[in-house]
């Protein structure tokens, strides 16, 4: 069997710790990223609703007074 040897540079050893460092701190904050990805779709969710119900509500009274 053939044994690697590898020497690391400094560069190389610091570019792993921070790799390492960034890649677990995002997976700790997966459930509250999650969380503010759930709210943020439920507030855009909302505004559009809003938007829609307005736009309708204006349609039926425009329609009125072309009625009327």
């Amino acid at each position: 069997m053939t044994y690697w040897h590898h020497h690391f540079s400094t560069t190389e050893k610091g570019i792993i710790g921070t790799s390492t460092s960034i890649g677990s701190s995002v997976l700790s904050m997966l459930p509250h990223l999650e969380t503010t990805l759930r709210v943020a779709g439920l507030l855009i969710g909302i505004c559009v609703g809003v938007a829609t119900l307005i736009s309708v509500v204006h349609d039926i009274k425009k329609k009125r007074k072309e009625i009327k």
